[in-house]
């Protein structure tokens, strides 16, 4: 990654704010918005630098993140967390200069609707920056013994109240004898929780989720599958790399971030699927004992 890259991008937010603090004070001077040319300019030159700052912050990131997986993925991480730190100063400005036009322009919708649409690109902007910052910053995991049939309950629990899981017949195989797993609960939660939320997200008209998890060997298996649109061929190789998405407002964080967690706790996940045929991730992971929880 250039650093003169970097630093133009910073330049480039400096003067987006700058854009925005002279917006304020254009409306404070001229009451009806859309009437002045002055206002209109600078509404369009604000979104216009926006667009061109989302598209440079994920090239950036995309550069960063590839480095990550290098032998610098220390050094890299510290990088990524001092860039997100230095973009969020300006982002968090312009969100609150956003949220004080949205109030201002309640009665003028053509304004009111450029400069939604310029907070909402502020939050996702931040959302990368958040996603960025998780997958660097992923430790090695905190092992203890662990039930992963719990697990799986507990993460199924939070999907039912949260109503993701609206028109999804969940069948589970779970087997009683599952012996117990040397875990981190926090970080194996959030992959199923992401596997979970993807499998809901491929069924939105409805279908069925099977989980099955059995022990075999010194391993135990779990297996997530869904009947929904399923992934492209030419998807599926790419699937685990950070920022690819085959979502309209995906980020790309979530099975990357997935694979480096299982694969940190000395086990495997893969992926097969047939596009229109639904998809299944098998995880693998290595038993602890042979005590059962």
């Amino acid at each position: 990654m250039e650093y003169e890259d970097i630093k133009r991008f910073l330049e480039e937010s400096q003067q987006l704010n700058a854009l925005m603090e002279e917006f304020l004070e254009c409306i404070k001077k001229n009451k009806e918005v859309e009437k002045c040319i002055k206002c209109t300019g600078l509404m369009e030159n604000i979104k216009s630098k926006l667009k061109g700052l989302k598209q440079k912050n994920k090239d950036i990131m995309k550069l960063a993140m590839r480095s990550l997986h290098s032998q610098r993925l220390v050094a890299m991480g510290q990088m990524a967390a001092a860039i997100s730190h230095e973009l969020r100063n300006p982002l968090s400005g312009i969100k609150v200069a956003a949220e004080y036009l949205m109030r201002k322009l309640k009665g003028q919708p053509d304004a009111l609707d450029i400069i939604v649409n310029i907070h909402n690109e502020v939050i996702f902007a931040n959302n990368i920056i958040t996603n960025i910052l998780e997958h660097a910053r992923i430790s090695k995991p905190n092992l203890g013994r662990a039930s992963l049939k719990r697990l799986i309950e507990e993460a199924l629990l939070t999907m039912a109240q949260q109503g993701s899981f609206n028109n999804i017949e969940v069948k589970k195989d779970i087997s009683d004898n599952l012996p117990v797993l040397d875990l981190d609960v926090f970080q194996m939660r959030q992959v199923l929780m992401n596997l979970f939320i993807n499998a809901a997200e491929a069924m939105i008209g409805g279908g069925t989720l099977d989980i099955n998890a059995y022990y075999e060997g010194e391993t135990v298996t779990l297996q997530i599958s869904d009947d929904g649109c399923g992934i492209e061929k030419s998807h599926i190789d790419k699937l685990f790399e950070p920022f690819f998405s085959t979502k309209v407002k995906g980020i790309g964080l979530g099975l990357a971030i997935a694979k480096e967690i299982i694969e940190n706790h000395g086990g495997e996940i893969s992926v097969e699927s047939k596009l229109g045929k639904g998809a299944t991730f098998t995880i693998v992971l290595p038993v602890a004992n042979k005590e059962t929880a």
